[in-house]
């Protein structure tokens, strides 16, 4: 597979592009609940299986430091060849997992970024801003479909 540079990706357009978004799943732990997201980028093509090791392994070495705020988290890990393209995946739980450092989440968006860049000036601000809405956790958890989240980005 050839890898796609891309200056940005676009948060909305990514999900539905890689039809990466999964609602009220079920995982036992936070690793099980980080690969069912991984996976969706995977089946996209826009990572490859080692991905979700290089977040596992960063996560135990770093602690989940991509908790961005209560309830959610935003596993990724740094760009390397692992990384085909820009991407997104969304997936919400029917009940949280607890993650390392006792914090619990239920409400994971992985990010795939090919280079540090696009994952500091272009994901990041796009997540802060959807997050940053009032009252998103309870519009994202009444979300029935992902045509219902999609309307919320």
């Amino acid at each position: 597979m050839i890898r796609e540079e891309i200056q940005g990706v676009d948060f909305k357009m990514s999900l539905i592009e890689n039809n990466s978004i999964l609602l009220n799943q079920e995982a036992d732990t936070w690793q099980e609940a980080v690969k069912m997201v991984v996976d969706l980028l995977v089946k996209a093509g826009t990572v490859t299986e080692e991905y979700y090791d290089k977040i596992i392994k960063s996560t135990e070495e770093l602690g989940a430091y991509y908790i961005l705020c209560p309830k959610m988290a935003m596993p990724h890990a740094r760009p390397g060849d692992y990384v085909l393209k820009d991407s997104f995946s969304f997936l919400t739980l029917k009940k949280p997992v607890l993650f390392p450092g006792e914090q619990e989440v239920d409400v994971l968006v992985c990010l795939a970024a090919t280079n540090s860049d696009n994952h500091l000036e272009q994901a990041l601000p796009q997540i802060a801003t959807f997050f940053s809405q009032d009252q998103i956790f309870e519009k994202i958890y009444r979300s029935a479909t992902a045509e219902d989240l999609l309307k919320l980005i």
